[in-house]
């Protein structure tokens, strides 16, 4: 009876998480700006997967102080279900403590160029997307909203959209 009712859990388990298609990828991508690679998580919707993949917008999340690649998918746990339901790429990169500008005196804190540039390239040349600034977002939490703001501010040819979310918003949401 204890063999039958784990199989069914197991089973069902199997059946919850293949209901999602997405595909989560961890890359590292290279910054030659800051000569260095920068671990990047990658969630991308079943459309635009495979040989009929369809172009989709991108939103790059920027996670807030203390944060890495990692912490909006583990904050936002439907993250692939909603790049499936929307048919939308999120990218979220590990930023450091770096409010996401280029460091004047520190060479390896170059993320503003990263950000709006490097990655933004690399992830239209790696994967089907709308490759214009009206089919790319940049959010952040905390100092990811920070970043998210000076760089769609500064980078207006990148970035068509762009918003800031306070940690609080982000944990009374999740409860």
């Amino acid at each position: 009876m204890k063999k039958k009712k784990n199989l069914l859990v197991l089973a069902l388990l199997l059946w919850t998480i293949s209901g999602y298609a997405a595909k989560v990828d961890t890359l590292l991508v290279k910054s030659p700006a800051m000569n260095k690679n920068v671990e990047v998580v990658v969630v991308v919707p079943d459309a635009g997967l495979g040989k009929k993949a369809t172009a989709c917008p991108v939103i790059y999340l920027l996670h807030g102080y203390g944060g890495n690649a990692k912490t909006w998918i583990q904050l936002k746990r439907n993250l692939p279900q909603i790049a499936d339901e929307k048919g939308i790429i999120f990218v979220c990169p590990d930023g450091k403590n770096s409010w996401y500008w280029d460091s004047p005196k520190d060479p390896a804190y170059r993320y503003e160029t990263f950000i709006s540039s490097e990655l933004v390239n690399y992830i239209d040349g790696h994967y089907k997307t709308v490759a214009d600034r009206k089919g790319r977002a940049i959010t952040g939490l905390s100092m990811g909203g920070h970043g998210a703001m000076w760089n769609a501010l500064r980078h207006k040819d990148t970035f068509g959209g762009a918003g800031s979310t306070s940690v609080e918003w982000i944990f009374a949401r999740s409860r």
